[in-house]
């Protein structure tokens, strides 16, 4: 019986964790820079339509104005960034 439980318990553990993953969708192809500023080097391409795994947002000024970019993790593992001009996604804002 208690193993049934703790199985349950795992899966339901599971389950919860990829309902809180997020994501960022480009409905272009994008480049994605290696840190949040247009300065910094590109370290590839965002596909179209592909979805990628996103923890937070940051919003910088660019010439005076507000942009969003969304740090988000390639397939090599490592972490790059995107704008919102072609890229969206309900994600948390970064906290540091």
């Amino acid at each position: 019986m208690y193993s049934a439980i703790i199985r349950l318990f795992i899966v339901l553990s599971i389950a919860l964790t990829v309902c809180e993953a997020t994501y960022v969708r480009c409905s272009r192809r994008v480049p994605i820079y290696s840190c949040a500023k247009m300065s910094c080097s590109v370290v590839g391409d965002a596909v179209t339509n592909e979805h990628y795994p996103c923890d937070c947002f940051e919003i910088k000024k660019v010439s005076g104005i507000k942009q969003t970019w969304f740090k988000i993790e390639l397939r090599n593992g490592k972490h790059g960034y995107v704008t919102d001009h072609h890229c969206s996604g309900a994600v948390p804002h970064c906290e540091w």
